[in-house]
């Protein structure tokens, strides 16, 4: 006679099953994150040549304000190290 009884079997068969369950639920769940990745769409409305030019030229002079509020923080971020630097090395040397 085999070792183990029959309720033994059916606990381990429902297992089991709760196992196959949860391997499937996370599978699907891959499965619909990646169906998301269709192209969206979007509704944009049609610009003339000149409303395009206008709109490009804002953006690019937003981009270099932009660039010139990060240098001018590098550059002081930059200036305040250097003087700690250099009070470090002429204070202790």
């Amino acid at each position: 006679m085999a070792d183990g009884s029959l309720s033994h079997f059916k606990a381990t068969l429902a297992r089991k099953q709760e196992r196959n369950q949860k391997r499937q639920a996370r599978s699907d769940r891959k499965l619909m994150h990646n169906s998301s990745r269709s192209k969206t769409e979007f509704d944009f409305p049609k610009l003339s040549e000149s409303e395009l030019k206008k709109v490009k030229a804002d953006s690019r002079a937003k981009m270099k304000l932009e660039k010139k509020k990060q240098l001018t923080k590098f550059l002081i971020v930059m200036s305040i190290l250097s003087s700690i630097l250099l009070y470090v090395i002429f204070k202790f040397s």
